[in-house]
């Protein structure tokens, strides 16, 4: 064990040292950890990773130095650790001597035997990552102390800043790389999926008597497939070094408007210089000056003329391309002036962009001027790179109005504060942040925008000794109006300034606590809920409710990171997937139901329903799913539908006239034999009323019409009497039978009727 550190000061101040260096975050985490062992005189101090699903404990990074009690990589069950309390608790967890604090019969002391624990959470991202733990085989005399406590916190939470900032740069990393490759990919697929298109369109252009479209259609693919080999271009200029060479400016400008003029008919260029003029300039200046000419000829009418006039100024030469078209739009004009598309300039080219990267690239500048007459584009470029003292000033200049320009315009809020932590400098955004105009912010104490309980005494002090500070904090504007902000701190930007930059982050905790909420509801919802990331190889599902991993027998560590198919299997119906598939690629909701399997090998029918998740632009962010096991209901349908196949075949070959009606007594059913007894066929009954229809002899209407009632009325009726005459003049007399039919709330929807022959009726009824 290390000798601790004099004073808890000397201690935080090599703890920022460490964490401070440009070292991988193993080596960070293992410094601090090595300082906190020595200052709290400990055995051990680990990092431990925590998967509070799984109850899965594990080591990432452990003291080296000292007893070797948790090795890095060690595995436990965090239910024999502290840690489970400390994470239970949400709060530190400082033991100083376990049996006699009555932790004797405590898990983790019965297993590791460890009689010293202090034990600090890691929150990563809003999500508990683990904890970051101190242990030591002995007891110690003493509780630990409030500073001592503050030390393992110090130590946590700069850890997790250092996480977060790790995971960040992966991001980032990994964006950049993909931007990379879709851009070429994108290029490469254009120019050649274009040209195709291009001949088989030309192939049917050849083909039309009316070619008109066909001009619009290649005129439209042609500006395509220049846009792509001017990006190309653009890439390798932006991506290739060169080296400077000297060149003749004017031969290399005539020599363009040459080759550019010659690829319109009624276009003319002329080059106007008196004097010979030798530059060193990239390989790219050529493009910039065909871009920028061809560009004018492009814009200016059907007859255009541009004038290229070349001169020298000191240590630089300048082209000015004239032209007498309508002039440079507003959005193109922008394009030059800050080389950066926004969403409101939108440039509708590469050509001026190309451009612009050569001209910048030359430490040059382009400007637009835009008149009754047309538009003349100056360019000016240096002859030479020197390093006199005129360019170091220009320089020096245009960092100094980067610099406000950052500052000014900027979407955070920016103070510079002295030594008294007054405000001697802030942006309109820190203005609107305290709710003061920008003059009354100035000489304004930073501490009176701080909460009561803010420690702005000892956050100052170690600010000023460590020389950067980071935090959260809400603080209160000249209105009463709460924010919380993220803030970071530099001291001595210069001496005796130091800058504060702050980030209003109270709507994304809003959204955050909303977020959560919507969470929660997804995991109380009665159905299985998926979401599924489209940005990613095979749309890989990154959330699972509980529902769905009780749906499929899968644990959500065995879900996430999979494609949904892999709950298919040989009795999926392939024309359902099709269908599945298509609406994904098409971004349209779809609802089908398919047999899936659990894990356990069982089949189930489920009901899924998939639709796209888009943001504020239209993108495709997520596809969210919800799955139901519909398999009871499918097979009760089956069985009413088996059990209807049997009822109609009864009802088609029952000797028994058969009929139904439906709630407002029209017929709805006739089969076979009533045709045969009745006489009416069916085509001349179904939907007319029962009433209509002559089943009875003359003289019982009313009583039938009473009989109907009662049957629609839900009473069971059983031999009600009807005599009438077959179709062969026959005396017949039937006895009526009646049920109601019931919907699944009980409400009599029909009535269903059987007529059966009725033997014991009177002579005087058959001659009657």
């Amino acid at each position: 064990m290390t000798d601790a550190p004099v004073t808890s000061q000397e201690a935080r101040k090599k703890l920022y040292e460490a964490i401070r260096r440009d070292i991988p975050f193993e080596e960070k985490a293992r410094a601090a950890l090595e300082l906190g062992v020595a200052y709290l005189e400990a055995d051990n101090g680990h990092l431990a990773r925590i998967d509070t699903e799984t109850g899965h404990w594990e080591a990432l990074v452990s003291t080296e130095s000292g007893k070797d009690l948790i090795p890095p990589g060690l595995e436990l069950d965090t239910a024999t650790t502290y840690c489970r309390r400390t994470l239970e608790s949400d709060s530190q967890i400082a033991v100083y001597d376990a049996p006699d604090q009555g932790w004797e019969a405590d898990p983790a002391y019965t297993t590791h035997g460890f009689n010293c624990y202090l034990g600090t959470t890691l929150v990563v991202e809003g999500e508990s990552f683990g904890t970051i733990c101190f242990v030591a085989e002995d007891p110690r005399e003493e509780p630990f102390s409030d500073s001592e406590k503050m030390f393992a916190e110090l130590i946590a939470r700069l850890l997790e800043r250092e996480i977060e900032h790790d995971r960040t740069e992966a991001a980032l990393t990994r964006q950049a790389n993909l931007s990379t490759v879709l851009s070429r990919v994108l290029r490469h697929n254009l120019r050649n999926d274009m040209s195709v298109i291009r001949g088989l369109t030309q192939h049917m252009a050849d083909q039309l008597d009316n070619d008109r479209y066909a001009e619009i259609a290649l005129d439209n693919i042609d500006g395509l497939i220049e846009l792509s080999e001017k990006a190309r271009t653009l890439d390798r200029i932006v991506a290739t070094p060169f080296e400077r060479e000297p060149a003749d400016v004017v031969a290399v400008v005539t020599e363009v408007a040459e080759r550019v003029s010659g690829r319109y008919r009624n276009g003319t260029v002329s080059v106007e210089s008196d004097k010979e003029i030798t530059a060193s300039v990239f390989p790219s200046f050529e493009r910039a000056v065909e871009e920028l000419i061809d560009n004018a000829l492009k814009h200016s009418g059907s007859d255009p003329t541009v004038v290229v006039s070349v001169d020298i100024v000191p240590n630089a030469f300048t082209l000015q391309i004239a032209d007498d078209g309508p002039g440079l739009s507003n959005t193109e004009a922008k394009v030059l002036e800050s080389g950066a598309e926004t969403p409101l300039a939108h440039g509708t080219g590469l050509g001026l962009w190309l451009a612009h990267w050569i001209v910048s690239s030359h430490d040059g500048s382009i400007e637009a001027t835009v008149s009754e007459d047309g538009t003349t584009m100056t360019v000016s470029i240096p002859r030479k790179s020197t390093g006199n003292l005129e360019q170091r000033l220009s320089k020096l200049t245009q960092a100094r109005d980067q610099y406000k320009a950052a500052f000014e315009d900027a979407n955070d809020a920016i103070v510079m504060l002295n030594d008294d932590a007054r405000i001697v400098d802030g942006n309109p955004e820190a203005a609107r942040m305290s709710g003061l105009c920008r003059e009354r912010l100035l000489g304004q104490p930073i501490r009176d925008f701080l909460p009561e309980e803010f420690d702005f005494e000892a956050t100052w002090t170690q600010f000023r000794d460590t020389g950067t500070e980071r935090g959260t904090v809400t603080v209160t504007d000249a209105t009463g109006a709460e924010h919380t902000i993220e803030y970071s701190a530099k001291a001595d930007i210069v001496p005796g300034q130091h800058l504060v930059i702050c980030r209003d982050v109270t709507e994304r905790i809003e959204r955050e606590a909303e977020l959560s909420v919507k969470t929660e509801a997804m995991e109380q919802a009665p159905v299985g809920i998926t979401l599924a990331d489209p940005n990613q190889e095979d749309n890989p599902m990154v959330y699972t409710n509980q529902k769905f991993c009780e749906l499929s027998g899968y644990d959500e560590a065995e879900i996430l990171g999979r494609n949904c198919r892999f709950m298919q299997g040989p009795e999926t119906d392939a024309a359902s997937v099709a269908k599945i598939r298509a609406a994904i690629d098409a971004a349209e909701p779809v609802t089908e139901t398919l047999r899936n399997y659990r894990k356990d090998g069982t089949q189930f029918w489920n009901r899924l329903t998939i639709a796209p998740v888009e943001d504020s632009d239209g993108q495709v962010t997520n596809w969210v799913g919800f799955q139901e096991d519909v398999t009871e209901r499918i097979e009760r349908e089956a069985e009413l539908s088996d059990a209807t196949d049997r009822l109609e075949a009864i009802i088609e070959v029952s000797p028994d006239p058969i009929v139904a009606v439906d709630a407002d007594g029209r017929i709805e059913l006739w089969n076979e034999a009533a045709e045969e007894v009745f006489g009416y066929a069916a085509e001349a009954v179904l939907g007319e009323e029962i009433q209509s229809v002559g089943i009875h002899r003359d003289g019982q209407q009313s009583a039938f019409e009473a009989q109907v009632a009662r049957a629609l009325a839900g009473e069971k009726i059983s031999g009600y009497e009807i005599q009438r005459r077959k179709s062969d003049g026959d005396p017949i007399q039937l006895r009526l039978y009646t049920a109601p039919l019931r919907g699944e709330s009980g409400t009599v929807t029909g009535v269903m009727a059987v007529a059966r022959e009725s033997t014991d009726y009177t002579d005087s009824e058959q001659t009657g």
